[in-house]
């Protein structure tokens, strides 16, 4: 479920990254909330929303040439850590910084009346870190263009859109349970997450950006759960029986990813949202899955 909780009826908004998870998430939500919508993505196409409403998403580099004084900024155009295992170094860092450098000149051309720039919990990672100094860049980049301006250090999301099935254990957990197989899990010490829904970091972001805010970066946040009793969660929630495959536990350090809960919570409070629990999360989730891939 993605529901829109600012009205945006008629209200310019320009969402970069439109393709991705996120951004997939806010053209449905701002097209839900009346939004004149403006999508830029890695390549010019044709997209159909889930109302079948059909939507265009233009190549990023036409961003140039818009003129549409003082939107909504939603930037969610970023090359991932995915990216930066394969191509130099160098050239991650630049090409992520002509991205940003074609969205920073847009808003100097036309003004804002807010941006939100989603950032990582991989901001706190230790060096060697070009995702997360990419990111906490950005930020700083963002922030200091004079319009408000919010940045999430997004964690672990859930909920429609869920992309990269092959790598985010949540996508991998309720496959194998819709495809009544075993769960397999690969990690042989603790892993701990905490899930925000996606229509929730946005739903914040937009909240906040209506009243014209510029908080300091904070986090997203979700109720702890390590993998295992995820997978328990997961196969309760949706009815399935578990055969959980996990490797013998060893006295590895536990990985720990999880966001400080208190800005979250707090501005969630403040815009009268109530966060989906986990059992929601799980449940949207699937629903996506089961209805747009075959598992």
């Amino acid at each position: 479920m993605l529901e829109a909780l600012t009205p945006l009826r008629g209200v310019p908004v320009v969402i970069t990254g439109a393709g991705g998870w996120l951004g997939q998430a806010a053209l449905e939500m701002a097209h839900q909330a009346g939004a004149e919508i403006h999508a830029f993505g890695a390549s010019a196409r044709d997209y159909t929303l889930r109302s079948g409403a059909a939507l265009p998403i233009r190549a990023l580099d036409e961003l140039a040439t818009l003129r549409c004084p003082a939107p909504l900024m939603l930037h969610m155009a970023f090359l991932t850590r995915e990216h930066a295992a394969k191509m130099p170094v160098e050239t991650y860092i630049a090409t992520n910084r002509a991205i940003s450098d074609t969205v920073e000149a847009f808003i100097r051309r036309n003004g804002a009346r807010g941006v939100f720039v989603p950032s990582s919990g991989a901001v706190y990672a230790p060096p060697p870190n070009p995702y997360g100094d990419g990111k906490r860049e950005d930020e700083a980049r963002f922030a200091a263009l004079g319009v408000p301006c919010v940045s999430i250090r997004v964690f672990n999301l859930a909920g429609p859109f869920i992309n990269k099935l092959e790598s985010y254990a949540l996508a991998c957990i309720i496959r194998d349970l819709l495809a009544d197989r075993p769960v397999t899990l690969r990690a042989a010490h603790p892993v701990w997450r905490g899930y925000a829904h996606v229509g929730d970091v946005l739903n914040i972001a937009l909240g906040l950006l209506a009243r014209g805010e510029s908080p300091p970066v904070f986090d997203s946040w979700g109720e702890p759960v390590e993998l295992s009793a995820l997978a328990a969660r997961a196969a309760r929630v949706l009815g399935k029986p578990l055969v959980l495959h996990r490797p013998e536990w060893q006295n590895g350090a536990p990985d720990v990813y999880l966001g400080d809960a208190a800005a979250f919570l707090g501005f969630a409070s403040s815009i009268g949202l109530e966060p989906a629990s986990l059992d929601r999360q799980i449940l949207d989730t699937a629903d996506y899955l089961g209805r747009c891939f075959s598992i």
